[in-house]
């Protein structure tokens, strides 16, 4: 895994789904962003470009999204997915939380991984997924914020 990237936060589908509307959650994802730029996973783009957004909100997610570094899927990303993938099947076996993460999910830790950015996170299984294989993952769920890593 390379070194964290401190210049970039990788937000999954949930996170800039929050972004795109006025909400508690908003801010709190605003606030743990800062000064970084945002990448998306080419995961992300694909169930963004299906959300059935409308008006300002559409708007407002259009805006974000031409301000996202998109990371594209590479050959390397395919081994982080089997790394990934290995570690949900293991949780399954042990039925900790993570277990049941989509496989986009796993797409998108795997680009976040890739490229060693930090994970933006509304999905509690993506965010435990990601913690077990080593990845800083924040989040504004309420029963995984206290674990949150400085970002």
């Amino acid at each position: 895994m390379q070194s964290q990237r401190s210049d970039y936060a990788l937000a999954d589908t949930t996170a800039i789904s929050h972004l795109t509307k006025a909400s508690v959650n908003s801010q709190a994802y605003s606030a743990a962003i800062g000064n970084r730029r945002l990448a998306i996973s080419f995961q992300t783009r694909a169930e963004l470009e299906s959300a059935n957004f409308t008006g300002k909100r559409k708007q407002r997610l259009n805006q974000l999204l031409a301000a996202c570094l998109e990371l594209p899927h590479n050959p390397a990303t395919n081994g982080f997915y089997a790394q990934v993938a290995d570690k949900r099947r293991e949780l399954r076996k042990k039925q900790l939380p993570g277990s049941d993460a989509s496989d986009g999910d796993i797409w998108i830790i795997s680009n976040g991984l890739e490229y060693g950015l930090p994970l933006l996170s509304h999905d509690d299984q993506q965010v435990h997924l990601a913690r077990a294989v080593g990845m800083a993952a924040w989040t504004n769920l309420p029963t995984l914020v206290a674990a949150n890593p400085a970002l």
